[in-house]
């Protein structure tokens, strides 16, 4: 079972980014063999924070000079990042803009090919359908989630006096899966919101904290009459295969959704994602 858990905390915009990629390195492997070392999507989260962790140690070390340890820290993020099908995206759709600059529109089209299939790797891409959750004040409301390239769209199918049936409720960039900074420096005041813990109960009553996947979006808010409808920062949280939740960051809202079984429609839109 999974509970939620909101905490009162601060947001930051603070990462440090990877130095380049090594010099020296072998040639690299085949895009098929490529699919084959992918971790299991319940390892990614953890996966991805003890990148974050070794990427943070290895510019201190190059800070320090270091470069005995930088080097160590370098191999063993980069042996993690091979398991992480976010990273080999990240990495072809730099290649597909350099390719289409370049006008190299064959190499462009396998790249865009194999950017499809990794779809298949991640789960933020596996979410197209019928989505059932409990918004505040409002109840009971269903959405349905389609994409836009590498965004998430999710438009009510129920609407409320705030946001009506047919528009947006909220929408996520998948692109690059969101991480805790390592540390936070300053917080502007209009960052301050909440933060979300996903906690595993057992069956004997013991809950541990767990790490899921984290993706930046927008949350839409609205007057009565859907009067000033504007886009407020959020993020969206993948919990379970068939429970997602998104969080209106400033406003402390946090709303869980169910996939509801899907119907034929639901399903032939699944495959085209898929595809």
């Amino acid at each position: 079972m999974t509970a939620i858990l909101l905490a009162l905390a601060s947001s930051s915009a603070h990462l440090i980014r990877a130095p380049g990629a090594r010099a020296g390195a072998a040639a690299a492997p085949t895009f098929e063999s490529k699919l084959k070392h992918f971790a299991a999507a319940a390892e990614l989260p953890a996966l991805r924070t003890e990148a974050a962790r070794l990427e943070s140690e290895m510019q201190s070390a190059v800070e320090e000079q270091d470069f005995a340890a930088a080097a160590t820290l370098r191999d063993q993020l980069s042996d993690l990042r091979q398991k992480d099908p976010a990273f080999l995206a990240s990495n072809l759709r730099e290649r597909l803009e350099a390719l289409v600059r370049r006008e190299s529109y064959g190499e462009a089209a396998t790249t865009r090919d194999q950017l499809l299939v990794l779809r298949r790797f991640q789960p933020q891409y596996q979410l197209a359908g019928l989505w059932k959750g409990v918004y505040p004040n409002h109840g009971e409301a269903t959405v349905k989630i389609h994409y836009e390239g590498d965004t998430l769209v999710a438009v009510k199918m129920t609407g409320d006096e705030h946001v009506p049936a047919g528009e947006t409720t909220f929408r996520a960039d998948l692109t690059t899966p969101y991480q805790e900074p390592a540390a936070v420096e300053a917080v502007e005041e209009d960052l301050v919101g909440v933060r979300v813990e996903v906690v595993s109960v057992g069956s004997d009553g013991t809950s541990q904290q767990r790490e899921v996947e984290r993706y930046q979006g927008e949350g839409r808010i609205a007057a009565r009459g859907f009067q000033h409808a504007h886009y407020v920062p959020g993020q969206l949280f993948l919990m379970d295969n068939d429970v997602i939740g998104f969080l209106w960051l400033q406003l402390g809202t946090f709303v869980v959704f169910n996939r509801v079984q899907d119907g034929p429609d639901e399903m032939i839109e699944r495959r085209a994602v898929d595809a």
